[in-house]
């Protein structure tokens, strides 16, 4: 998990949360096997896969967190996607 905070990544929001997947798709089990993936209140959640909102900062922050743990070539190994 990027982050462990039982609140919302994006707005801060406690309660109900859901685990998002910063990588999606194609790379979610990727995403799941390096843990890639934040909290998100039901709004943030809802308004990320219906908009597009902060999706692009989500992969971003996946990609560098990966990449300060394994380095850019294994990250382009295994997700294939640059989004730095």
């Amino acid at each position: 998990m990027i982050c462990d905070k039982m609140e919302c990544y994006l707005c801060g929001q406690t309660g109900t949360l859901h685990r998002h997947h910063c990588l999606h798709g194609s790379r979610r089990k990727a995403a799941d096997k390096y843990d890639l993936t934040v909290y998100l209140c039901p709004e943030c959640h809802t308004r990320l896969h219906d908009h597009g909102e902060k999706d692009l900062y989500l992969k971003q922050l996946a990609q560098a967190h990966f990449e300060d743990r394994f380095g850019h070539k294994r990250y382009m190994e295994v997700f294939g996607k640059n989004y730095l």
